[in-house]
């Protein structure tokens, strides 16, 4: 069962008398569990850049074309999407320690079965309907994943660490994106094939389960090793306890500015930054020309800056709100500059044809785009309080919806040999994303109360306006 509302005390630990040390410092559990939530992330690029990794050879094997291609990976983003808010209110409602087990593994289990759509006799057609459905069903699973590990953060850390919990979690799902052609790429070599290496890396998941489940407690009081100081400095900060969960505020959510900016923003940031993890690799082969070797590092390494990337735009946010006061400024600022600096260099891709230069611009392009990825999850964070897995799950829904479009549409111009325009969408896109954080404001939250004593109020934007 996923039941895993306060009154599921088998789940609680004997918490008893909270410990305390001789000089009353916190504890910090709250960093074992941000520690899980990254090491998840990890887990879970590794399982969606492997399907992109593993697509090249895939696809000449089944023979599938370009637009076959573009249908699977939205197959993936479209239960995605569609799984987004469901799975979110999941966790709001009943917990995510339960229901990021069966996310997990899930997933897992969906990645592994690629393998066995190989060794099943029949049609080209008939091998794109399974791959289909098993993209499909691996998107409803990893839908749960951010919106739950959202709504974990919300619990666990004070409102002045959530930005730098958010930076250190995308860090990690950029190592993940970078570690998975490193790893998978000399497998397929050394196996002879993509199927025995997508097996072994869905394995990884199974392994997190077993390690995350008997430890992890939903909230802060039910976990024994953490004392009263660590709670009270989780708690700091906020008016509203996320240690209910209520009746969703769908009507004040539909009214409020900010959500809507917040969920076009990270719309426009899917459409184009999914591109970087479905399609990259075979548009460097098909398109650009480029060997396997080349391929495989100028796929890893857009990720490996987004490694530091997301740790700075998180950092940098939460430095901006203690110095300046203003937690609104504090996400925007960063998160618009990110995104404009994301489309200026996608665009400039169209302009270069070396390896170097190339490889240049997609990197800064994924800086860009990462450097916003921080700020728009602590403001999920910040905006739902105890709603957050709702919210994060629909703003991701979003994205999920637009990066569908996006590998429809780039598909199906690539196959068209169009290399020009789908470039030109993505730099739009970004743009529009840049424009839509100046809506964002992060000061009140769903509930409609104030995020925090002395905090700013409003400025005219925002949920200041409904819409």
């Amino acid at each position: 069962m996923l039941d895993e509302g306060r009154d599921a005390r088998p789940d609680v630990e004997d918490v008893g008398p909270k410990p305390e040390r001789g000089d009353n410092r916190p504890t910090r559990v709250r960093f074992l569990v941000l520690f899980s939530a990254c090491s998840l992330a990890v887990v879970t690029y590794i399982h969606r850049v492997g399907f992109a990794t593993a697509s090249t050879p895939m696809r000449e094997e089944f023979g599938l074309d370009q637009r076959q291609l573009g249908l699977l990976m939205a197959a993936f983003m479209v239960a995605y999407g569609l799984a987004e808010v469901p799975w979110g209110m999941v966790g709001d409602r009943k917990g995510v320690r339960n229901s990021l087990a069966v996310i997990i593994l899930g997933g897992s289990l969906a990645t592994a079965a690629l393998a066995a759509v190989a060794w099943i006799p029949g049609t080209i057609a008939g091998a794109f309907a399974i791959l289909f459905a098993l993209r499909f069903l691996f998107g409803a699973f990893q839908a749960g994943t951010f919106p739950s590990i959202t709504r974990m953060l919300a619990d666990w850390m004070p409102t002045t660490e959530r930005g730098g919990a958010q930076g250190l979690l995308w860090m990690s799902s950029r190592i993940g994106g970078t570690v998975a052609p490193l790893l998978l790429v000399p497998l397929f070599g050394m196996f002879g094939s993509w199927e025995t290496p997508l097996v072994l890396v869905a394995g990884l998941g199974a392994v997190w389960c077993v390690l995350f489940w008997p430890w992890f407690r939903n909230r802060p009081e039910e976990k024994a090793s953490v004392n009263q100081a660590e709670l009270e400095r989780i708690a700091a900060g906020r008016r509203e306890q996320p240690t209910g969960h209520g009746a969703v505020p769908w009507g004040s959510m539909a009214t409020s500015g900010s959500v809507w900016a917040l969920c076009l923003m990270y719309g426009a940031l899917g459409y184009s930054g999914n591109f970087f993890i479905t399609l990259l690799p075979d548009y460097l082969s098909t398109h650009r020309g480029f060997s396997p070797g080349t391929i495989q590092w100028m796929t890893s390494l857009p990720f490996a800056v987004g490694v530091g990337s997301c740790l700075l735009g998180g950092t940098l946010s939460d430095l901006i709100i203690r110095v300046s006061g203003s937690r609104r400024w504090g996400r925007r600022v960063v998160g618009a500059v990110g995104m404009a600096i994301a489309g200026v260099a996608i665009l400039a891709t169209l302009r270069v044809e070396g390896v170097w230069a190339l490889g240049g611009l997609l990197c800064l392009t994924y800086f860009g785009n990462d450097l916003a990825m921080g700020p728009a999850w602590a403001a999920a964070a910040d905006k739902g309080e105890r709603h957050a897995g709702t919210l994060g799950g629909l703003m991701n829904m979003t994205a999920s919806l637009t990066a569908a479009l996006a590998a429809v549409v780039t598909g199906h111009l690539l196959e068209s040999n169009d290399v020009t325009l789908p470039f030109y969408l993505f730099a739009a896109s970004y743009v529009f994303g840049a424009l839509c954080w100046l809506r964002v404001d992060v000061t009140h939250t769903i509930a409609g109360r104030a995020e925090a004593p002395g905090e700013d109020e409003g400025d005219g934007d925002g949920d200041a306006e409904a819409l």
